[in-house]
């Protein structure tokens, strides 16, 4: 079996910054794939851009734990604080079992149905932006849309392969127990069996943190895929002023940008015969 490689940036549209590095990442790297954040100032300019790019995949990065939400707050009490914005993944971990069902089921199609109004097809896949969507109570919506719409997904983890590679890329789980962890990646996958929904086989999340942007570990992901379809999630951007005074991963950015576009990443790939492809290589979107 051949090995194909998907490449996705996510948080695309959350700065200008990071929408000029993910485009530069898929120009002059590669990056193949980029999921949008619909709820972003300026996420109309940033998709027609995408949209230039005829060979970049583009899905939705479905955003229910940071800044505002689509619908007017007072639709979706439970997940909003009093200010009207999303409430944290933190707040949200406290209590998963204040959000409900039907609130976060609305914002979510609503965050898809703005990207199919703007662009005028359907995304190629969904993900989501933090990994606090992992509950099986969120993970139950995240699938199920994507069974509705017909759209492949991000791949769960599994614990058979990276369980300390869930614990560690979620640092809000490093709390609790790893049975508990396991218990909670087992029901994702067996949601994701019975709705039926297509995904990668696999998924590297390592590719993250200052300690982890290196060449060296980026080359020895590459060396280490396995058979199949691997997505490979990267946050690749040019760190801006306005991210820099919103977020903890800034500059690193810088550094995978750098990276995704070294000629020895490239090169790797030739010398191993990777494919790349993006999520429409799977089925069920445009791509």
């Amino acid at each position: 079996m051949n090995r194909q490689l998907i490449v996705n940036a996510d948080d695309y549209g959350r700065t200008a910054g990071v929408v000029e590095g993910i485009l530069q990442a898929h120009q002059q790297g590669i990056v193949t794939s980029a999921t949008a954040m619909m709820n972003m100032p300026g996420i109309e300019d940033a998709l027609r851009r995408a949209q230039s790019c005829l060979e970049l995949g583009l899905g939705v990065h479905l955003v229910f734990s940071a800044w505002r939400p689509l619908l007017p707050p007072e639709q979706i009490p439970s997940l909003v604080d009093g200010d009207g914005a999303f409430l944290s993944q933190k707040a949200i971990w406290a209590r998963p079992e204040a959000i409900q069902r039907d609130e976060l089921w609305a914002e979510l199609t609503a965050q898809i149905e703005r990207f199919q109004a703007l662009t005028g097809r359907l995304p190629d896949h969904l993900d989501c932006h933090h990994f606090v969507y992992s509950h099986p109570l969120f993970f139950a919506v995240y699938v199920e849309l994507a069974a509705q719409w017909g759209l492949p997904i991000r791949a769960p983890f599994s614990p058979e392969e990276a369980l300390s590679q869930a614990v560690a890329t979620v640092p809000l789980m490093e709390g609790l127990p790893l049975s508990e962890v396991r218990d909670m990646m087992r029901q994702d996958r067996e949601l994701v069996q019975a709705n039926g929904v297509r995904h990668p086989d696999h998924f590297v999340g390592s590719f993250y943190g200052e300690e982890a942007v290196t060449l060296e570990n980026l080359l020895a992901i590459l060396g280490n895929l396995s058979e199949g379809a691997t997505e490979l999630m990267c946050h690749p951007g040019l760190a801006d002023e306005q991210l820099l005074a919103k977020s903890i991963y800034g500059q690193p950015r810088e550094k995978e940008l750098e990276l995704l576009c070294h000629p020895r990443t490239r090169d790797k790939l030739d010398e191993l015969g990777i494919e790349l492809v993006n999520f429409g290589a799977l089925g069920g979107g445009e791509g």
